[in-house]
């Protein structure tokens, strides 16, 4: 072949080689810029959150592409700077994060069979929601070539405090029944029942608060003898629903009489509401120092109207007591262990129907006391006591034997029963729900403010608080109730206290002279330390 012929072939050919290289290399440019391409998808709805529960706000990138070695940015409008959470070089960056959301914002999972970064899901996980955190959220991820954004909006939903009903008969076969509930958010539905049929309520009030949180209070007139107890609900969403119930048969009856006696009978009431109010105010003014007003017949019930400030427990905790129970109280139906802080029913000798079970404990508290304790209400591989009471006693019961449970016969105390739920000894009974029923119950105690509260220790939450008028020495009151695997046992509180750091000379001059004003007010009670 000639010569020129063959470098002519080889030519073209070098020529078509070089073509081919730089297709390949344009190629693999399309393809690593294409790959680079994204945009970020979020659900259309607004995503929903429980108060101090955890928030899931989704946040994808289309064609599932790796998103390792991507930045990840999610913020609030207007604050870029301050993310909620930054993630680049494959790490967060804590520094620039909002102090706020430390410690509590991480890379979630939209759902459970996501592959996380690897799969291109780039979800904002959110514990412990407060009402601050409602609001907007921008989803923001970058790469050397593009970047996307979207934006979540999240809607924190608080549950109230359980409904509370009281019960007033109106004549002999009608009763007016109450319901008032604090703390929604949003608005939640109220609807009554009697376990045959809805009820139509004759009024249903909602009012705004703080924080925008809503209060519910409602009543409904009911017949006994059509139905034997009345319920209360307030609903949210499906499974957001707390329920309170009223036995109607318990409701006293309306006495017969003649107008003239009604009349004079409404007159008296009349003039003894007056006295009662001007003996509050003078109690009041007073300080309880020299006061004497009947203790029960005045009790008021209320719950937590913040659920975002929860309890503060800490600052109950300074006034943690350590109590022992006085064996010399205890019936023959309780079993009390040798330390003094385990009772359960005894299985040799069950308590007989129509009387009380319980025990005092040691330490009294008498004008100027405020103590906190704790009970635990449960046992590991064995569950939680679904029947106790817990609360205070008037040191008169020691004398009277065994009384109706009444706060006019010196009971104020909560108490769980297995089918029932929890029940405040009012009376009538008010019915709470438990949900939970409480693991560790805390009870929270003021003599002169008539403070007396119930909270449950693992979630944080007031369950319910009981004001009242107290006098006399009161001491604490333990019912482990009966056919429970679980005991009750009662834990030393006062370790919560916090010592401080130098104290005076003059000050401990006043603290044994308080001592010993206390240990001369009685012979019979120990101070709880």
């Amino acid at each position: 072949m000639p010569p020129c012929v063959i470098e002519k072939n080889s030519s073209r050919a070098l020529y078509t080689v070089m073509w081919l290289y730089i297709l390949a290399a344009w190629g693999v440019c399309l393809s690593t810029a294409t790959s680079e391409m994204f945009t970020c998808s979020v659900p259309v709805d607004p995503v929903s959150a429980r108060l101090g529960h955890v928030a899931t706000m989704p946040c994808w990138l289309t064609l599932s592409m790796n998103a390792e070695g991507l930045e990840v940015r999610w913020y609030r409008p207007k604050d870029f700077d301050n993310p909620v959470l930054h993630y680049r070089e494959r790490k967060i960056q804590e520094a620039s994060q909002q102090s706020q959301y430390v410690g509590r914002s991480s890379l979630g999972l939209r759902e459970v069979t996501s592959q996380g970064l690897k799969g291109g899901d780039v979800t904002l996980k959110l514990v412990n929601v407060t009402l601050r955190d409602q609001g907007e959220y921008v989803c923001y991820v970058s790469s050397n070539q593009d970047y996307g954004t979207a934006s979540v909006f999240l809607n924190v939903t608080v549950r109230g405090t359980p409904p509370l009903l009281s019960a007033v008969r109106t004549d002999a076969d009608s009763v007016n029944v109450s319901c008032v509930s604090h703390g929604w958010k949003p608005r939640p539905r109220l609807q009554w029942s009697d376990g045959r049929q809805t009820l139509k309520p004759e009024k249903l009030d909602y009012s705004s608060g703080a924080h925008g949180l809503v209060s519910a209070h409602s009543w409904v007139l009911s017949s006994p003898s059509s139905a034997p107890w009345v319920s209360c609900s307030l609903v949210l969403s499906e499974g957001e629903e707390m329920e309170g119930r009223v036995d109607l048969r318990d409701v006293a009856a309306v006495p017969e009489t003649s107008s003239g006696l009604l009349t004079a009978v409404i007159i008296l009431a009349l003039l003894l509401l007056l006295s009662v109010v001007f003996i509050g105010v003078l109690y009041k003014k007073r300080g309880n120092k020299s006061t004497h007003v009947p203790k029960g017949d005045i009790v008021d019930i209320e719950t937590m109207r913040q659920p975002e400030d929860l309890v503060d427990i800490e600052n109950m905790r300074q006034a943690g007591v350590d109590i022992t129970l006085d064996l010399k109280t205890a019936p023959s139906y309780l079993t009390v262990g040798s330390t003094g802080k385990i009772v359960r029913d005894s299985k040799a000798n069950p308590c007989p129907p129509g009387e009380h079970a319980y025990i005092l404990g040691t330490c009294g508290f008498t004008s100027g006391s405020h103590a906190y304790w704790e009970v635990r209400l449960d046992k590991e591989m064995v569950g939680v006591k679904e029947s106790w009471w817990v609360g205070l006693a008037s040191g008169s019961v020691k004398r009277q034997g065994d009384v109706p449970a009444t706060p006019s016969n010196g009971f104020w105390f909560l108490s769980s029963y297995k089918e029932k739920g929890l029940r405040l000894n009012m009376a009538p009974d008010i019915l709470l729900p438990a949900d939970p029923r409480p693991q560790i119950l805390g009870v929270y105690f003021d003599y002169d403010q008539g403070v007396l509260s119930f909270i449950n220790v693992k979630d944080n939450k007031l369950i319910v608080t009981v004001r009242a008028m107290f006098i006399g020495e009161l001491f604490p009151l333990f019912n482990p109730g009966q056919g429970d695997t679980a005991p009750m046992t009662i834990l030393d509180a006062s370790h919560y206290k916090t010592k401080p750091v130098e104290e005076s000379a003059s000050e401990t001059d006043a603290l044994l002279a308080s001592n010993q004003s206390r240990n001369h007010q009685t012979s019979e009670s120990k101070d709880c330390l």
